[in-house]
C-alpha cells in the first residue's frame, strides 16, 4: 500500500480533476477560473492546483485522459487486432456508442470540441489523445486485415475515416446536438448499416 502521503495526493488530485469537470461542464473552458475549480473541488486555496497542474489546459488534459470514456476503449483496442472484420469491427463500434452514452462523454466532448475551434494547444493534446490516437490504432488494425487478404487493399487512414464517419456522425447529432431526426434510431441498427456497408465496399478484390 502506499505511504499515506502519496494516497492523500492522489485522493486531492483526483478531487480536482472532479472539480474541474463539473465546472468546465458547467462554463465551458474558457469562462471557468481556477476559483471556480476550487469551489467545485471544494479545496480550501485556487493556487492549490498549481501543486499537482501545470496550468488550465494540463487540468483539462489530465480530465480528457481520465474521465473520458472513450480513452479506456483506444487503451485495450489491441486486443482485438487478430479477430476478422466482421467480429471485431461491429465490436468496436459497439463499445464506442456505449461509451457515448456514458457520463461524462457528452459533456467533455462539448467542452473540448468548443476550446479546439480556437485553441490550437487544446486542439493538439486532444487530438494526441483523442481522434489522432484512435484512428491510427484503427488503421493499423485495418491494414494488417488487408496484407492478410480480409480487405481489399487502399490507404488504411482513408479506410479507417470512411469507417468512422458515420459513426461520429450519428453520436454528434445523437448525444451532443440531440436531433430529433436520429432519435429513433437505435445504436446497433446504425451499427449494422454502417459496418455492412463498409466491408461490402472493401471486399478483397
Amino acid at each position: 500500500m502506499p505511504p499515506r502521503d502519496e494516497q492523500d495526493y492522489e485522493q486531492r488530485r483526483q478531487q480536482i480533476i472532479d472539480g474541474a469537470l463539473a465546472a468546465f461542464s458547467a462554463q465551458g473552458f474558457e469562462k471557468t477560473s481556477n476559483k471556480d475549480i476550487a469551489e467545485a473541488a471544494k479545496i480550501g486555496s485556487p493556487g492549490l492546483i498549481y501543486h499537482y497542474f501545470k496550468d488550465k489546459v494540463d487540468l483539462l488534459h489530465r480530465v480528457v485522459l481520465e474521465r473520458m470514456p472513450l480513452i479506456q476503449i483506444m487503451d485495450h483496442a489491441e486486443e482485438m487486432f487478430d479477430l476478422p472484420p466482421e467480429e471485431a469491427l461491429p465490436e468496436l463500434a459497439n463499445r464506442l456508442l456505449k461509451a457515448a452514452e456514458r457520463w461524462p462523454t457528452a459533456a467533455i466532448a462539448k467542452v473540448i470540441i468548443a476550446e479546439s475551434m480556437h485553441n490550437r494547444r487544446v486542439a493538439q493534446i486532444v487530438n494526441e489523445i483523442g481522434p489522432g490516437r484512435g484512428l491510427r490504432i484503427l488503421a493499423t488494425y485495418l491494414e494488417r486485415q488487408m496484407e492478410a487478404g480480409r480487405l481489399r487493399r487502399m490507404d488504411p487512414h482513408v479506410a479507417a475515416r470512411m469507417l468512422v464517419g458515420p459513426i461520429l456522425s450519428y453520436a454528434l447529432t445523437r448525444y451532443i446536438f440531440e436531433q430529433p431526426e436520429i432519435s429513433h434510431v437505435p445504436p446497433a441498427t446504425m451499427i449494422e448499416v454502417t459496418i455492412t456497408t463498409f466491408l461490402r465496399s472493401m471486399q478483397p478484390e
